[in-house]
């Protein structure tokens, strides 16, 4: 059978649709198993945009323009449903939630804060009581056929080795919930630190918890898959090369850097980051639900780490050195400061450069600003890049080691030649060095292109970038 026929006629329902993994799974799904008969999307109001406004804003961007050359009638099959992830009951009607337990064979829960620095009550309450809720909502499923977790690799990162298995649990998903509902913010907030030890923040301690929810809550009833993606950054391949619609992971390291806004970067140059491409993640993320609908297991939650491993690991000061090649190779239109930047492990250099090349240039520049009428926002770019830095530095400070034995595995499932080429993946983990620079070129190719809505007339920049 080809991968497709397994979601024939399928209702599918998804909450994070809207946020970057979930809007090139959306995608891939339609292009790739067009038979697929409707897509549930949870979509909450925001800033003054209808559900409908929301949703016509997400199709028309350039991830759906492949998808809508080859198949526009596939995106009418986006059914938008109003609620949150934050609300009890996920704040949908009476009548939504009839209509999805009704008609809904696969859910995909991928919402979630990826924030590092959420107050413990916020990160609770969105990653673990609503992973609770929309569990709830799928049990209510009368033809539940698979339930799919996004996680990240990063929930266990006390480890050095994290296998593709549940670890023990550092507390009571039950009892965080109801500590998050009924402490006030200032007790929660002493509390914090020694709550979530060993974990450095609330994202991983909350999305550990929200693994143990699941497991808790799905297993015996029906198929249920947990996926761990690691850092997931810009498209290597489909539907278009270097798509992005955000600043994490290295991404936002290099763009910041090629503006000439980031001079210094507190971490170890040594330690292995695991980054991995969002087109990889969706098309591991579609392999893995059609062999849980081949399978059906139940007396178990199948783990997946979408993540590189062993296959050709990057440093982090490989990534600097090469953020160092793309500021000629691929100059951004408009920079404010000669783009250079270099990596230090020392805490009090850090912050005296940070002193003297950040903050320092960002007074004098805001009040530039001010004096020709504009809005200052120099230091407040800075002072964000700066928290970012001091929060991400366990990160770039650290090489973990995610086995993704299992994940591998899924291209031996491919039963139908037609489908290697739909959705291979593993020719992007055997990459060269060059290939690896061409994919980061792409990257930031794509972060003009797409976050910067810049020209990519790379001559006339680099006659900029020299001026």
């Amino acid at each position: 059978m080809r991968v497709c026929e397994y979601f024939a006629g399928k209702h599918i329902f998804i909450t994070g649709g809207s946020g970057f993994v979930g809007k090139v799974l959306i995608e891939k799904l339609l292009r790739s198993c067009p038979e697929i008969e409707k897509i549930y999307m949870l979509i909450r109001l925001k800033k003054g945009k209808d559900i409908q406004e929301r949703l016509e804003a997400i199709i028309k961007l350039p991830l759906f323009e492949k998808l809508r050359e080859i198949n526009p009638d596939a995106l009418s099959k986006i059914h938008p449903i109003s609620g949150d992830v934050m609300e009890l009951n996920l704040g949908m009607t009476e009548e939504d939630r009839r209509l999805v337990s009704e008609n809904c064979h696969i859910f995909y829960h991928s919402a979630a804060s990826v924030r590092f620095d959420d107050s413990l009550k916020y990160a609770i309450i969105m990653n673990v009581r609503g992973t609770r809720e929309t569990a709830a909502l799928a049990l209510e499923c009368k033809k539940l056929e698979a339930f799919v977790h996004i996680s990240t690799t990063y929930c266990n990162i006390d480890r050095e080795i994290i296998e593709e298995k549940i670890y023990p649990a550092r507390a009571d998903w039950r009892d965080a919930i109801r500590l998050a509902e009924e402490t006030d913010d200032m007790n929660l907030q002493a509390l914090t630190h020694h709550y979530i030890a060993p974990h450095p923040n609330t994202y991983t301690f909350a999305k550990s918890l929200a693994e143990h929810t699941v497991e808790d809550m799905m297993l015996g009833k029906a198929p249920t898959i947990i996926f761990r993606p690691s850092v997931v950054i810009s498209s290597i391949r489909e539907p278009v090369v270097g798509w992005n619609d955000n600043f994490n992971g290295p991404v936002g390291l290099l763009a910041a850097g090629g503006k000439g806004l980031l001079r210094t970067v507190y971490g170890l140059q040594e330690s292995v980051q695991d980054y991995i491409s969002c087109d990889i993640i969706a098309s591991l993320l579609i392999l893995a639900t059609k062999e849980t609908l081949a399978t059906k297991h139940l007396n178990e939650v199948v783990v997946y780490n979408g993540s590189k491993y062993k296959y050709l690991p990057t440093t982090t000061g490989e990534i600097v050195q090469m953020g160092a090649d793309l500021i000629w190779d691929t100059p951004y239109e408009q920079i404010l400061w000669y783009p250079w930047f270099k990596m230090t492990r020392c805490w009090y250099d850090y912050y005296i450069k940070v002193l003297v090349y950040h903050m320092l240039p960002a007074v004098f520049l805001d009040l530039a600003l001010r004096v020709a009428g504009m809005k200052p926002i120099v230091f407040k770019i800075q002072r964000k890049i700066y928290i970012a830095n001091v929060v991400l530095f366990y990160f770039i400070s650290h090489t973990w080691h995610f086995v993704n034995d299992r994940s591998m595995s899924l291209r031996d499932t491919i039963e139908d030649e037609r489908d290697i080429d739909e959705f291979k993946f593993w020719p992007f983990l055997h990459m060269t060095r060059r290939e690896v620079y061409e994919y980061y070129r792409d990257g930031m190719c794509g972060t003009a292109r797409y976050l910067f809505k810049e020209k990519l007339d790379f001559d006339k920049n680099r006659k900029n970038t020299w001026r």
